[in-house]
């Protein structure tokens, strides 16, 4: 096998226009992106948008806390003693009039506008373009919302999100909205205990970026973003550029020459298959190191998020090393090598798309996003996000194993696709 490795360790290395190419050209793409696309992830890109939102208001809050309060004085199920307290907390605090004060506050006023409206008027405004989403209170929501917390009732009415479409800024305010939801829920639940938590307290999500403890930034900039986009991308790219060389060597009749000798024939397949992951680790480093140079993409990183770099680094050169050893034994089946460069395209191009090396994931449907975070590149890029961001150990070690499972069925089925003696096309 090792002669095999060094044979297609050398066979690369001859190609000094594919060596450039493997070298300069994620470096001059990542320069070039950074320079281009500088402000699509400043920490005041939110100033940017302007979204109008329909509020729909169908609840009669007054009759539903005269409709509570009676419902409080009669219940058994609460102490006499804490009913006034209760009253006067939700009195205090009614459901409704919190979510309007906190849609209509100043954290959100600068990019969200709020218009109460009838539901014929959001339905039309969301039909003909003016409104991008509406949020509908239905009617008896309070009495309802107030039962299920504190009376264990089942509660038969929600708040209603329409749009007309789902796009990244109607799902901001969407995640904005059921944020607030989730906290005002716990919050009120918490009320019914014996603590001094009071409803009226309910802290508000805030839109902002947080600091950890060693100030590192919960934001990720353009050029690191870019940097491990490409890096990512163009890796993937060597596991079809290994498995091409692959038709170049049947067409050749390489692969025959080699099994006249009576050399295992795995030896190639293994060969292949350690040479790309010699090769894709190299490249992805050069392309990490070469970004640092040019952009300082890692200035005042520590060791350890350097080791927690490389090592997710590998174990995605793995996973190519895997998918590598399949295509190579698809292209020692087909019989034109043309054919199999084209499908081999074809898949580098989908896993690319789906796994948010071409494109920003989440213009993509929610489906496509969850296969995408599947293949060895979107896993790869989700994972060094979440790295480049917190630096916690703990995010590394599901995604390395699921890639390192990826890396093992991979090179099972590719053992399984490898054609036996006289089965050469």
């Amino acid at each position: 096998m090792l002669t095999f490795l060094i044979k297609d360790l050398l066979l690369f290395w001859r190609d000094r226009k594919e060596v450039v190419t493997v070298i300069l050209l994620p470096l001059l793409l990542v320069v070039v992106l950074s320079v281009s696309m500088s402000g699509l992830f400043d920490e005041d890109q939110s100033e940017n948008f302007d979204l109008s939102l329909g509020l729909v208001i169908e609840d009669n809050q007054d009759e539903a806390m005269e409709e509570f309060e009676e419902s409080v004085t009669e219940s058994e199920q609460i102490q006499d003693e804490m009913k006034p307290e209760l009253i006067g907390s939700t009195q205090e605090a009614p459901p409704v009039e919190l979510i309007t004060e906190y849609l209509t506050s100043p954290e959100l006023e600068h990019w969200l506008t709020v218009q109460t409206m009838s539901r014929s008027e959001a339905e039309q405004g969301i039909e003909s373009g003016n409104l991008d989403a509406g949020l509908i209170i239905p009617e008896n929501y309070t009495a309802q919302f107030l039962k299920s917390i504190h009376f264990d009732e089942e509660n038969k009415t929600e708040l209603s999100f329409i749009a007309e479409k789902t796009d990244f800024e109607v799902d901001m305010v969407y995640d904005v909205i059921q944020g607030f939801l989730e906290q005002m829920n716990l919050q009120y639940a918490l009320s019914t205990s014996d603590s001094e938590i009071n409803a009226s307290e309910i802290q508000r999500p805030e839109g902002a970026t947080e600091m950890m403890a060693d100030d590192s930034s919960f934001t990720i900039s353009i050029d690191q973003y870019f940097t491990i986009s490409m890096g990512a991308l163009f890796v993937l790219f060597m596991a079809s550029t290994v498995a091409a060389r692959t038709g170049i060597e049947k067409r050749e009749h390489t692969f025959n020459r080699i099994a006249l000798t009576n050399t295992p024939a795995f030896h190639f397949l293994f060969g292949k298959t350690v040479a790309t992951f010699i090769l894709s680790w190299m490249q992805i480093v050069l392309i990490f190191i070469g970004s640092h140079a040019i952009l300082g993409v890692f200035s005042g990183r520590s060791l350890t998020f350097w080791m927690g770099l490389i090592f997710m680094a590998s174990i995605y050169s793995f996973a190519i090393a895997g998918l590598s050893s399949i295509l190579t034994s698809i292209s020692l089946r087909l019989k034109n090598p043309d054919t199999a460069n084209g499908i081999f395209m074809a898949i580098i191009m989908f896993c690319g798309t789906i796994g948010g090396n071409f494109i920003p994931i989440y213009i993509l449907p929610n489906w496509l996003q969850e296969i995408g975070e599947w293949t060895p590149n979107g896993l790869t890029l989700a994972v060094l996000m979440e790295w480049f961001q917190f630096e916690d150990l703990s995010v590394l070690w599901m995604p390395a194993l699921s890639l390192l499972s990826l890396t093992l069925i991979a090179f099972i089925v590719s053992v399984l696709l490898y054609p036996k003696r006289g089965e050469i096309s």
